[in-house]
């Protein structure tokens, strides 16, 4: 399978993606999924690249179609009609429970185990007086997702599912995701100051491996 590079995603994210929150959490979710992808021993340079190409694109056309009705279908469409493997395609739509997608391939179980884990895990770090990753302990994470009124939109069910599905310990988990975050932590905004402007060009560079 011949894979888009990266400065395609990119370049696919910024075009359908405006919001500065939701390119970072593209970049964010990028690397909880290269991290799970060597945790994994994808061998394959290329399969560990197809990993972080879901991560970047889960949501890419979430700005222009937020509704269960467009969400991850039209994105899935775009995808299709501009030549994109079917297996991103469908890693794509996995990470969205209404698809009936089975989750049968890794990278479709990754998915899940990244997304929303990847926002709730930034959301902690920001109530931090730091506001630092790198000074975020995954048993602070645990605790706050037994807050109900912490962050009440993300589904605490499907960070647990991701954590089955991929055959880890939810702290485990949440250790590996902080640590994918720690590298990119300044252009993501949890660095302990603002984040930068993603802006449309060029490609940020890529997490480094860790």
């Amino acid at each position: 399978m011949t894979v888009p590079s990266r400065a395609a995603a990119w370049t696919l994210l910024c075009e359908f993606t405006k919001t500065q929150a939701l390119r970072r959490h593209a970049v964010a979710v990028e690397a909880s999924m290269r991290a799970l992808a060597r945790r994994a021993a994808v061998p394959d340079p290329a399969e560990l690249e197809t990993w972080g190409l879901v991560g970047m694109l889960h949501d890419f056309d979430y700005e222009r179609f937020p509704t269960e009705q467009d969400h991850v279908w039209r994105g899935m469409e775009i995808l299709r009609e501009r030549g994109w493997p079917e297996r991103i395609v469908r890693a794509v739509g996995a990470h969205a429970t209404y698809t009936g997608i089975s989750r049968d391939a890794p990278v479709e179980r990754a998915i899940v185990a990244a997304d929303e884990l990847t926002g709730f895990v930034g959301a902690c770090a920001l109530v931090r007086p730091s506001k630092r990753v790198s000074e975020l302990p995954p048993e602070s994470v645990v605790k706050k997702m037994k807050d109900k009124a912490f962050a009440r939109s993300v589904d605490r069910e499907y960070i647990r599912s991701g954590a089955e599905l991929v055959g880890m310990p939810l702290p485990e988990l949440v250790a590996l995701v902080i640590a994918a975050q720690v590298p990119i932590a300044d252009r993501i905004g949890l660095g302990g100051g603002p984040a930068p402007d993603f802006a449309d060009a060029p490609v940020p560079p890529e997490p480094p491996a860790g």
